[in-house]
């Protein structure tokens, strides 16, 4: 017998066992991850070896370390990166504008550091349109389905079964009858609860439809994007999954109110590219080729929107769409409107928001006041306080649920996308946000901004510090359980 922990333990377990100490405490210190991580992994797998072994397999692995290793990626990545380079070239004259017109500001920064991250530069928006109200949104996306001539890529985290998706369906099997190629990426977890018989119908009539991370130890890492590509000409990204209660909010909420939109042009390219990776991945099938891009451009840059797409993915180690977020934040000079459904944020992010408004910066955070997941609402009301007492302004949307994820700096650049400001987004799912170069379209998204107000109340420092005792409790271990794992 051999006593560990005051337990008398027979050799032949004692001995097994301290094996496996050594071998988890080894690999998981050599991960190098945060401190407070290492330790709760620690514990786990020390204290609950069965149970802690299985929750390190599906949370505690970095599949952003391990997918960078795959063949797959390291084959595929190359071709993507030379392909996009033929892109940007022939967008010189796009490139130069920009240089002209941010030659060492904070749209300057933003641009080199998605540059060195994501490889992605800005590219040329022949139209660039932002979409307050989702129904609109989806009825030009259903327009532009029924006039493709080449083909269809749709990437959503969700595809519900009702209403919306049945004209959906409707249009792409009009298309398919007139040759048009359709394929269909949607995250196998997002979209489990929802019925597959429209896909299944697809599918039958010639659609290629794919569910996204499909390993099992890689559900953690969901695919969060939304992309349409329409031709290689016409592209859609926002906070709107494929669904009526993303217009009308369903049976769950009185209204929804989310953020999209549409751009034409060269830089649907990097939409494309998007589609692309996660298509590639699954299938194997490269469908970032010349028939699947935009033509050259025809329309002088002069006359087009600047924007830059950046993402992040377990493909790319940086979490670009998030230090694109923090240099924006600790570089603005006069005015922050940040919008989210959920603010759980990682630290860093956090830091920034209370440094710029510390600076003096008008900071307005704008989430949801209609709860749909209480751990995230509840998680969010922990980081009031500081953030109130350092000069922000936080507003709950009361209107109906509040989906959209954009961000507005000193009415001069902004970007529109998929990410929330929580930990899963900004370290966990494929995400991305998409820069707008032009000063028009960030005071309209501000414009958006104020007209959300008329639908906010004001959560303000007395009413944060008159929270009681025990909803204080019930909020911390919501945050606790939001940590990065």
């Amino acid at each position: 017998m051999i006593r560990i922990f005051g337990l008398g333990i027979p050799w032949w377990i004692a001995v097994p066992l301290g094996i496996y100490w050594l071998v988890v405490v080894v690999l998981v210190i050599a991960d190098d991850r945060e401190p407070a991580s290492t330790l709760l992994w620690l514990g786990a797998l020390v204290f609950l070896p069965g149970i802690g072994v299985v929750l390190f397999l599906f949370f505690g692995r970095d599949w952003k370390v391990i997918s960078g290793r795959r063949r797959w990626a390291q084959s595929y990545l190359p071709g993507m990166i030379a392909t996009m380079d033929g892109i940007y070239e022939r967008n010189r004259s796009a490139a130069r504008l920009f240089r002209a017109r941010h030659p060492s500001d904070l749209a300057a920064d933003i641009a080199t550091m998605i540059e060195r991250e994501n490889f992605s530069r800005p590219l040329p928006a022949q139209a660039l349109e932002i979409f307050a109200d989702t129904g609109e949104c989806f009825a030009r996306l259903e327009h532009d389905i029924a006039a493709a001539r080449s083909f269809v890529h749709l990437d959503y985290f969700i595809w519900e079964h009702d209403a919306l998706t049945k004209r959906i369906t409707a249009a792409l099997l009009e298309r398919l009858a007139a040759g048009v190629e359709v394929r269909i990426v949607y995250d196998l977890l997002g979209s489990i609860r929802f019925r597959k018989a429209e896909l299944r119908r697809l599918k039958a009539a010639g659609a290629h439809v794919s569910a996204d991370v499909r390993q099992l130890f890689k559900l953690n890492y969901r695919n969060h994007l939304k992309i349409a590509v329409v031709d290689g000409i016409v592209g859609y990204t926002g906070g709107a999954n494929l669904g009526q209660e993303y217009i009308d909010g369903g049976r769950r909420f009185p209204a929804w109110r989310d953020t999209n939109i549409r751009i034409t042009g060269q830089a649907v390219a990097e939409l494309q590219k998007l589609f692309a990776l996660r298509w590639y991945e699954d299938e194997r099938e490269d469908v970032l080729q010349a028939s699947y891009l935009p033509p050259p451009a025809e329309t002088p840059p002069q006359d087009s929107v600047l924007t830059q797409l950046v993402a992040h993915t377990i493909e790319w180690p940086w979490e670009a769409a998030r230090r694109a977020h923090m240099v924006a934040i600790s570089q603005a000079e006069r005015t922050l409107r940040v919008q989210s459904p959920y603010f759980v944020p990682d630290r860093a992010t956090y830091d920034v928001l209370i440094n710029a408004a510390l600076r003096g910066v008008d900071l307005r955070l704008m989430m949801t006041g209609v709860v749909d997941k209480h751990l995230p609402f509840w998680a969010a009301q922990t980081y009031y306080e500081p953030l109130l007492r350092a000069g922000a302004r936080i507003y709950q949307y009361m209107g109906g649920f509040f989906h959209a994820k954009t961000i507005a700096v000193d009415t001069s650049i902004c970007a529109v996308g998929t990410m929330n400001l929580d930990n899963r987004s900004l370290r966990l799912h494929k995400e991305l946000m998409e820069w707008i170069y032009d000063a028009g379209l960030a005071r309209r998204l501000e414009e958006i901004f104020d007209a959300d107000l008329e639908q906010c109340r004001e959560v303000t420092l007395e009413e944060v510090r008159a929270t009681g005792p025990l909803r204080h409790f019930r909020n911390s271990c919501a945050r606790l359980f939001s940590a990065e794992i």
